[in-house]
């Protein structure tokens, strides 16, 4: 793993790097490095031309985690809140590495950005596509002791984060569909994924788990079987992406220390103004079977408005899956 870590960050500029240059650099044998490239490009998905007489260069440079530039972004408050800021290269789940990490106390909280992740998860079991160095990988772990019944909301504000943050960097048309799906032109471009431990009584154990696609090659997003996008396209130029890290973990600290404050109605206008399915028809599929209706907007708990014949019913997360109808 040492060895592979030390050949990307020398591919990371995007130039050429030929194997002997790579080898005499790093001290290792020109078999090590091609033992690396192969690793690079079969488990982490990255893309490596090979030229002879050149070397070996990325498809695309990458912008490593730094966290200097993460943490430069951050307001006092949110400073005072993080009691760890955790970057690896690579795990199997954010989420799961940031749930060991959660803070004893209550109002203070741990981020977890990984440069790729072997077993990252969406919602409904589903597998999230997570290839090295281009997109983000970051969960944020507290220790909530508010009612369970009001953290359904919270994926909502998680959602509601991401997109203000991408408000700072520009781009438009950045919508969102229930319960937290962040989308551009009906293709998604990043997922929230939220799960808890603890006992009934509380306090809850909470982690915030976000994918966001940066610059998503076309290999690496074959296996995605719904329409997704990446924000380079959405931009039309690469993304800052430790800025970008930074600003929406201050965003996400920020909102998640008002939401355990205020619950969800300070956000309420806001995100029912960047809904993208109110008023169209969706289908709600579940285990069992599905519901066809209107969409209505979301009440004050987060939960679905359905409207079907003539009847308006709330729906919460759960294993619940929106589509359009």
């Amino acid at each position: 793993m040492e060895t592979t870590i030390s050949v990307v960050q020398k591919l990371a500029d995007g130039r050429f790097h030929s194997g002997s240059d790579l080898g005499r650099s790093l001290g290792i044998s020109r078999a090590a490095v091609w033992k690396s490239i192969q690793k690079i490009k079969q488990e982490w998905r990255l893309s490596v031309h090979a030229v002879p007489g050149k070397g070996y260069r990325l498809a695309d440079p990458l912008q490593l985690l730094d966290s200097e530039i993460i943490l430069a972004q951050l307001a006092e408050n949110s400073h005072s809140r993080l009691d760890n800021l955790k970057i690896v290269w690579s795990t199997d789940s954010t989420n799961r590495l940031a749930l060991e990490l959660v803070p004893l106390r209550t109002g203070h909280v741990v981020a977890v950005l990984a440069e790729h992740q072997s077993a990252g998860r969406g919602r409904r079991g589903r597998r999230w596509e997570s290839p090295f160095g281009h997109n983000l990988y970051l969960s944020l772990a507290g220790q909530f002791g508010m009612d369970l019944s009001n953290l359904p909301g919270l994926s909502l504000v998680v959602a509601l984060a991401v997109l203000r943050t991408l408000h700072r960097c520009d781009a438009q048309g950045i919508g969102l569909k229930w319960p937290n799906d962040v989308l551009w032109e009906n293709r998604k471009l990043c997922g929230v994924l939220l799960e808890m431990q603890g006992e009934s009584a509380g306090p809850w154990q909470v982690v915030m788990g976000i994918g966001l696609n940066l610059v998503m090659e076309e290999h690496a997003g074959k296996k995605i079987d719904r329409p997704w996008v990446d924000l380079r396209t959405v931009l039309g130029h690469d993304p800052a992406r430790n800025w970008l890290a930074g600003k929406l973990l201050d965003e996400l600290i920020g909102m998640v220390e008002e939401f355990q404050q205020q619950g969800l109605d300070p956000f309420l206008s806001e995100w029912r103004s960047h809904d993208v399915t109110r008023n169209q028809p969706v289908v709600l599929q579940f285990a069992e079977g599905s519901v066809r209706g209107i969409a209505r907007g979301i009440d004050r708990q987060g939960a679905l408005l359905l409207e079907t014949d003539g009847v308006v019913r709330a729906y919460h997360a759960g294993e619940v899956s929106l589509r359009y109808g």
